[in-house]
């Protein structure tokens, strides 16, 4: 009888599991926690910029492709496209809609991209959508909005013109920022935009549940039922959340499924066991002040010791040779060793015979972020210089605020920064050294002769899962993961 009433209940036991949720199978009412580095500040796909806005945006904003798991550009919001030349049309999904029920059409793209170039917007990515016909001119000034490339055939036809060939195109028709904007919506937010749940818009996998910007930050996203295809949400709920807790504590303790970490919380969480999707996207860059005399900038990048850096850097940042981290994904870029020519003698008499020597200006001073191993390099590249050239150089620990401040207003001697690609897009990536669009190998080659930048070292977004999480490689490209796809185990 004892034995009978064990079985039954391993028996029932096995049912419930079969019948509610199979056991390990993934669980579609999902409630899944997501860990930002830093809190959105916008969720306007058109000013969106940062990892983190570009990670909520996108599970927001159906755009007219969007990446499947295998990493592809495919149809969402359109339903087919064509391209012949220089020109691209396509097709729109007829039910689709916003969350308030108003169709989304072609004339909600026309509106979103010529607001994304307009000048006033002064959205941060526009430099992407160059490769547009009157982009460039338009946010320049030299033309007017209505002149872009960008037309409404009908409600459900789009045409894009093309000013050039962009073998980019199609990976930036991926990105919020050319998310639709319905201009009604958006004119009556009153310049609220993106700021409050009820005036953020969505015609994505997710829309706006709750927005707290108080102390305890948290983003709660709920599943768009009214979205259908492709892309429909995998969970119902996503929450957003920003502490200051570190990432190992956080998934260690069930207090996240998925976080971003910094790299030198990497080697933990890694060696714990968890899933890490990592992308190369940065270069922490030396700029040296172009008001410093040519003969100086000359003479402090020819001595450069790359040794030194490298040997600062541990394992935890690689060495760069080039302004261009992986994530670009660019061809026949030559080393920096192909335009500074290491000669630690000629640097020298360089300095000697410079005028920032003869007017004995004492020092020369390296502003560097918040960071142990950058304060490492710093310290590194300014006792080599110290060595070599008799220069003396102080190194000064800044805010990553306080530096980019000063290099856009020239307040700087030598300054080391970041420099981050978005979602690896090279022209947004490039209009960070020169205002103007550059192609790569002329950016480098600008640069390097007028010995304004050296690059130091390549840092990685780092995107660390719980051991519940699936498909999170198949739903991150470009450091930027689409939480749409995401799927919790039970």
């Amino acid at each position: 009888m004892k034995l009978t009433k064990i079985v039954t209940a391993v028996l029932l036991a096995v049912l419930i599991c079969f019948t509610s949720v199979a056991c390990g199978e993934d669980y579609k009412d999902a409630y899944i926690y997501v860990e930002l580095n830093s809190r959105p500040h916008t969720l306007d796909p058109q000013l969106a910029e940062t990892t983190e806005e570009i990670t909520v945006t996108r599970a927001l904003y159906d755009t007219l492709l969007r990446y499947n798991a295998d990493g592809e550009s495919v149809p969402s919001a359109a339903e087919s496209y064509e391209n012949k030349g220089l020109v691209y049309t396509f097709k729109l999904k007829s039910d689709a809609k916003w969350t308030d029920g108003t169709p989304v059409t072609a004339h909600d793209f026309v509106f979103a991209l010529r607001r994304a170039v307009n000048p006033e917007t002064v959205a941060p990515l526009a430099s992407s959508l160059f490769c547009i016909k009157g982009a460039k001119a338009i946010n320049n000034r030299s033309a007017d909005v209505s002149t872009l490339g960008v037309f409404a055939e009908n409600d459900y036809t789009l045409k894009i013109e093309l000013e050039r060939q962009d073998p980019e195109f199609l990976k930036v028709l991926t990105m919020p920022i050319t998310a639709p904007c319905n201009r009604e919506i958006f004119e009556n937010a009153k310049g609220k935009y993106g700021l409050t749940v009820d005036t953020t818009a969505s015609n994505g996998s997710y829309y706006v549940r709750i927005w707290n910007t108080a102390d305890k930050f948290l983003l709660r996203l709920a599943k768009n039922l009214d979205f259908k295809g492709e892309f429909e949400a995998n969970s119902m709920r996503v929450y957003f959340t920003c502490s200051e807790k570190d990432a190992i504590y956080l998934l260690e303790n069930d207090n996240t499924d998925l976080s971003f970490i910094t790299t030198e919380e990497y080697p933990s969480v890694s060696s714990a066991g968890f899933e890490v999707e990592r992308t190369e996207d940065t270069c922490y860059v030396m700029f040296i002040n172009q008001n410093i005399d040519r003969s100086v900038r000359a003479a402090l990048l020819t001595s450069v010791d790359r040794k030194g850096i490298s040997n600062s850097l541990g394992d935890v940042y690689r060495p760069a040779d080039t302004f261009f981290p992986s994530a670009l994904s660019l061809k026949g870029i030559k080393s920096v060793d192909s335009y500074i020519i290491h000669d630690e003698n000629s640097a020298k008499q360089m300095y000697l015979n410079s005028a920032l020597n003869t007017e004995n200006k004492s020092t020369l001073t390296i502003g560097y972020p918040s960071d142990p191993v950058i304060r490492s390099v710093s310290k590194s590249i300014a006792a080599h210089w110290q060595q070599t050239l008799s220069c003396f150089v102080n190194i000064e620990e800044k805010q990553e605020s306080q530096l980019k401040q000063g290099y856009s207003y020239g307040g700087y001697d030598i300054i080391i920064l970041p420099v981050s690609s978005v979602a690896g897009i090279t022209a947004s990536y490039t209009s960070k050294f020169l205002s103007e669009n550059i192609e790569p190998i002329s950016l480098q080659e600008n640069l390097f002769g007028e010995y304004l930048c050296y690059p130091i070292c390549y840092s990685s977004t780092n995107i660390g899962a719980d051991k519940k999480m699936k498909n999170l490689k198949s739903s991150t490209h470009d450091g930027i993961v689409d939480v749409s796809q995401l799927i919790k185990m039970q």
